[in-house]
């Protein structure tokens, strides 16, 4: 990777968006083919009832909600990768971010479908939206199903955000390849055009861009714990053996982020190779998702453990008798092969051997998937299978129903992926670019002096000279030789984020944080007053209970700061970096998006002789003299 040049970079991750040929025709049609079929299998199930399923007493929960867990799951990925390992400088996640956070999206969407499925009367489902209504129905707020709704529905309102403004710059430089390639009138380069807001790469406006996403990471952060701690809570809160345990949240929240790196591993492998992405994503890239795995199935090992011990110390008989069951009754064949799968399998990618073979990737990661997802059904169906009373117990056996909009979710996702593949930038272009930059930038020697030493030019600007560079660590000398000589009026395009310049020119930090900051506050108090004044509304008193309680609206209110934080980020991000237009600034160049840096400085007439004079000597491949 370090040794491609910005234009090679910017070809590879574009080249990719080429028109499909046919074999990727077929596929999406296969795929789509798979859909249809799941939705006359739904719209039978509509028809005929949930007798059609397998579900049945006490087996309520089975194959459905084990769907909606492990998309949840798969989701998580994105959002580690792209948040948590952004907070941490981890550089090696760059060439995986754009389709681990795409995967997050989509997952959220499949998972979204299972709950509305799993129904049966799916046109229930606006009883659980607060809203006001002359039957005063309001949810109730101190049920982790309703929490369930407001976090998976934050999570993809943020993901989503977080995903739409990473696509920005890389948007403008497919808007520009295009419009240079096929003219500005062409379908495409509209619709890019559109996309990318009127982006120019500016360092005005890259100051506020990394700012907030900056601010996005750090809220999305604490959304991947929370999402998966929630959904673990719709089995956790209950009193059911196998399920009513403190163990669940962290449990479920690393077998998402297992599942979810191994789903990485599926879709990129064969997506590498199909888009001749080989230079941009590397061995090295997934060999650091394969050591990631193996602390995540040492998390979930260590997890299956400790629900043996759990049920053995806590001297509980159901639940002890519910483990006894688990690993040798009925359903024990699963509980056999979900520890190999999930566990000493994964574990084999401590070995260079196999974490540097596409093949054993690849086998892993896929059987990695299967077991997690009969970990979540084993985890599911026993417990209710199994429960307190013997004369309570059951069996479950899925029917064709099930299987058949399984299969239909799995198509759902990949062909949203495969879409994803061919229209939007499957690589975060500017991310990548950003090492190259930082690696000029060091080479670069000249000292940097604080400006005002020397003579400042009098009179108002009354012309600007652009500057065209090669190299970032030129346009760093170039801006500081235009500050020693007196030049105030500067401004930067780039490729991407040059931190360097922007300290430079004394920058100082976004005023986007305060939009932030507002919209958090906003969101907690707001979630607090939706799950207090729905509570109060009928004023139920239950047991002696007040009918108000706020230990469990914290999570509410934990979702409303989240989400409304990001909204307010992400609306202070497009007001303070202009980006609500899909012109350009005149003086912007399309090579600026692509491979060349510019550099915008504004003089007096008289002056701009000795300023081209200048910027000539810090290595100006063109100048141009705007009015």
């Amino acid at each position: 990777m370090a040794e491609l040049g910005y234009g090679e970079i910017n070809d590879d991750a574009l080249s990719a968006m080429n028109p499909p040929r046919t074999p990727y025709l077929v596929a999406v049609a296969a795929l789509v083919g798979v859909v249809g079929y799941a939705a006359l299998i739904f719209l039978y199930q509509i028809q005929f009832g949930m007798g059609v399923t397998g579900l049945n007493r006490p087996v309520c929960w089975a194959v459905y909600i084990t769907n909606f867990v492990f998309w949840v799951g798969i989701a998580h990925s994105g959002t580690l990768i792209s948040a948590i390992l952004y907070l941490l400088r981890a550089n090696w996640r760059n060439a995986v971010s754009r389709s681990s956070e795409a995967m997050t999206i989509f997952a959220v969407m499949t998972a979204g479908l299972f709950p509305l499925i799993h129904l049966g009367r799916l046109w229930a489902f606006y009883y659980i939206v607060p809203y006001p209504s002359q039957r005063q129905i309001w949810p109730n707020f101190m049920s982790p199903l309703v929490w369930d709704v407001c976090a998976v529905g934050t999570y993809f309102t943020v993901s989503l955000i977080f995903w739409v403004v990473g696509l920005i710059p890389d948007l403008a430089a497919a808007r520009d390849r295009y419009e240079e390639s096929l003219g500005p009138d062409h379908i495409r380069s509209r619709i890019y055009r559109v996309l990318a807001l009127g982006w120019t790469g500016s360092g005005h406006q890259w100051r506020h861009y990394g700012r907030s996403y900056l601010f996005f990471a750090a809220l999305a952060t604490p959304l991947v714990v929370s999402v998966h701690s929630v959904v673990s809570w719709d089995f956790a809160m209950s009193l059911l053996p196998g399920w009513h345990s403190t163990i669940f949240p962290p449990y479920f929240v690393a077998g998402a982020i297992h599942s979810g790196l191994a789903m990485v591993l599926t879709l990129l492998i064969p997506m590498r190779k199909l888009l001749h992405l080989e230079r941009l994503i590397t061995l090295h890239h997934f060999e650091m998702v394969a050591k990631t795995i193996v602390l995540t199935a040492t998390i979930v090992g260590y997890s299956y453990a400790m629900e043996a011990f759990i049920a053995w110390y806590s001297g509980d008989k159901y639940e002890w008798q519910t483990y006894l069951y688990r690993f040798t009754g009925r359903s024990a064949w699963m509980y056999w092969m979900i520890l190999p799968l999930n566990v000493f399998i994964p574990s084999l990618f401590v070995f260079k051997k196999v974490r540097s073979s596409y093949l054993w990737l690849f086998t892993i990661s896929i059987l990695v998937n299967v077991g997690m997802w009969f970990e979540r059904l084993f985890i599911i169906y026993t417990s209710l299978a199994h429960d307190f009373l013997p004369n309570n117990w059951g069996v479950y056996r899925p029917t064709f129903v099930e299987y058949s909009i399984t299969a239909g979710s799995f198509a759902f996702f990949f062909a949203w992926f495969l879409g994803f593949s061919k229209f939007l930038p499957t690589v975060p272009v500017s991310e990548l670019k950003e090492k190259q930059a930082e690696h000029e930038l060091e080479e670069t020697s000249a000292k940097q002096t604080h400006p005002g030493q020397e003579a400042e030019v009098q009179g108002t600007s009354g012309a600007r000279v652009l500057a065209v560079f090669s190299d970032a660590g030129q346009v760093l000398g170039a801006v500081q030789s235009a500050l020693r000589a007196g030049f105030r009026e500067i401004e930067t395009f780039s490729p991407t984020k040059i931190e360097k310049v922007a300290e430079l020119l004394g920058h100082h930090n976004s005023p986007v944080r305060y939009w932030t900051l507002i919209g958090a506050i906003s969101g907690l108090l707001g979630g607090f007053w939706l799950a207090v004044g729905t509570a109060l509304v009928n004023s139920l008193i239950v047991g002696g209970k007040p009918p108000a309680s706020l230990i469990p609206y914290c999570v509410i209110g934990f979702e409303g700061t989240i989400l409304l934080g990001s909204i307010f980020n992400l609306v202070g991000m497009l007001v303070h970096a202009r980006l609500f237009s899909i012109k350009v600034r005149p003086e912007y160049d399309r090579r600026f998006s692509r491979d060349r840096f510019g550099l915008l400085v504004g003089c007096t007439v008289p002056e701009v002789e000795r300023l081209k004079t200048l910027l000539s000597e810090n290595a100006a491949e063109e100048l141009h003299v705007h009015g």
